[in-house]
């Protein structure tokens, strides 16, 4: 699996995460227990850190592909070369 795609999937989960514990920490009085206070915790724990972790590793990642030139072309760069090929057969 690729780094990029373990990123995103615990980034993913954090936002979902974080959007269902507001809700039911909205909608009830007593939450949290003290037992969902720690496994909440926890889990917060790994998912701030597991996406902290990735997104270090994907920057490095990026930038050493960056220095090596090995950078893939984007939408905008395979459009402009695009255009580069038309007006040099034009010419």
């Amino acid at each position: 699996m690729e780094i990029k795609t373990v990123f995103l999937i615990f980034g993913i989960s954090l936002a979902c995460f974080a959007v269902i514990v507001s809700f039911i920490g909205l909608r009830s009085k007593n939450f949290p227990s003290r037992g969902a206070l720690i496994g909440l915790l926890l889990l917060a724990v790994v998912l701030v850190g597991g996406t902290t972790t990735f997104a270090v590793k994907l920057s490095i990642e990026e930038q050493h592909e960056r220095e090596e030139g090995h950078e893939g072309l984007g939408e905008e760069s395979k459009d402009a070369a695009a255009i580069n090929i038309i007006r040099h057969d034009q010419a």
